[in-house]
């Protein structure tokens, strides 16, 4: 191949790709734009918090792999981020401020295993 056969490949191969991306992602805006029934409605309101929540967990679990006190640091700015935001009812407030106590007690606090 020489090198203005190669740099079409690359391009075609990046429009490919950015296409397919782009279509898997407006597809179901297309699909389902006329189905809105309440389960699908109620869904999507509840499906962003329920990932999100798996993330977290799964973040937190693997965690466990580097050392405990990563773990209890973890699962303690969870529990604040928690409390913040059952107090607060704000969801950026809580987030910032677990992530600060997670930040203090990764390099300031050194809990003992």
């Amino acid at each position: 191949m020489s090198w203005n056969n190669n740099n079409t490949y690359i391009i075609f191969a990046i429009i490919v790709m950015a296409l397919v991306t782009y279509s898997t992602r407006i597809i179901p805006f297309i699909f389902f734009k006329k189905l809105n029934t309440p389960t699908l409605i109620q869904t999507g309101k509840q499906l962003p918090v329920c990932l999100m929540a798996i993330l977290t967990l799964y973040s937190i679990d693997s965690l466990k792999e580097f050392d405990t006190q990563y773990l209890m640091n973890g699962w303690i700015a969870c529990v604040a981020c928690i409390l913040v935001y059952l107090v607060m009812r704000s969801v950026l407030t809580s987030m910032i401020i677990g992530t600060v106590i997670y930040f203090i007690l990764l390099n300031y606090m050194h809990l003992s295993n």
